[in-house]
């Protein structure tokens, strides 16, 4: 033969540790451990629309009412309120530095979730590979952590009079939107 046996029955290492008939046992284990396998399958039968609901409850069924669209218009309305809060500090009109930096935080949130929905539905709609979704979820949050950097970057360098809390505190708010979508979904 031309390859190596990586257990070779007659071989000094293993003759010093099993006595013969202990390494014929080990050797017939070995050489059927794929018998064990046979009459199972790789992946179990997908479940009906029946057994779903009985096991599941009939509400699980029911698609979500989470639409990024509403994921982001909840951002959105947290940076307009947060924005509101901290013009409400200052000057009027929001054109105090506190302002504007709590809609710099915002969109810091709502431009790189808007980045990743587009790249997401682009890349699923495009084929029907089972492969596509997953290469469009991980290029869509390789995309929202380079966008999101960026954006922290251009805010600190374009933006002098930047106040760090509502800039912060407002992204803060507008990243726990994706648990305020779903404790609402109903």
């Amino acid at each position: 033969m031309n390859y190596i046996d990586p257990k070779p029955v007659d071989s000094v290492k293993s003759a010093g540790f099993m006595s013969g008939d202990e390494q014929k046992a080990q050797s017939v284990r070995n050489a059927n451990w794929d018998s064990e396998l046979e009459g199972s399958e790789e992946f179990p039968p997908p479940l009906s629309k029946a057994e779903l609901e009985a096991l599941l409850g009939s509400n699980a069924l029911i698609p979500s009412k989470i639409t990024v669209k509403r994921l982001l218009f909840l951002q959105g309305l947290v940076t307009l309120l947060s924005w509101i809060a901290w013009s409400a500090k200052g000057k009027p009109f929001g054109l105090d530095s506190a302002a504007i930096s709590a809609l710099l935080g915002g969109l810091a949130a709502i431009v790189p979730a808007t980045l990743f929905a587009m790249r997401a539905k682009v890349l699923s709609s495009r084929t029907n590979v089972m492969g596509a979704s997953v290469f469009a979820l991980v290029t869509g949050e390789l995309i929202k952590i380079i966008a999101t950097v960026a954006m922290f970057v251009l805010i600190i360098v374009l933006y002098p009079k930047l106040d760090w809390l509502p800039l912060l505190l407002t992204y803060v708010l507008a990243l726990k939107c994706y648990w305020l979508a779903w404790v609402l979904r109903k």
